[in-house]
């Protein structure tokens, strides 16, 4: 079974704006989930008060919760990106893997937001 020129085209016009957009972020997530790694080991040994430091630089237990779900959301988002790439050019179906990597980078992105 062959690919269609057609389809082709289509498969590139969707595969190439979402890898063009999905690497930088994905390295920024890379990045920023190792610049809030101390989010999974917890305030240390002095916790903030928010009454005098406020919310913003103080330690909570579920940013802990959204670093882990950000990790595991990009990196899933990846392996879509990834297979979408790869199964490029191979007949059969194709469009669930980048609907799958959009829809798990913007839930990642989301939960990311949430960490700081």
């Amino acid at each position: 079974m062959t690919i269609r020129a057609r389809t082709r085209v289509l498969r590139l016009a969707v595969a190439i704006p979402l890898a063009v957009v999905s690497f930088p972020l994905l390295l920024l997530w890379a990045y920023l989930l190792l610049w809030w790694l101390p989010a999974l080991t917890g305030p240390g040994p002095s916790p903030c008060d928010p009454a005098v430091d406020g919310w913003g630089v103080c330690w909570r237990p579920e940013q802990r919760t959204f670093w882990i779900v950000a990790a595991a959301v990009g990196l899933s988002g990846a392996v879509c990106l990834v297979i979408s790439l790869i199964r490029l050019s191979r007949a059969g179906r194709w469009w669930p893997w980048p609907i799958a990597a959009a829809a798990l980078l913007v839930s990642g992105y989301l939960a990311s937001t949430q960490i700081p």
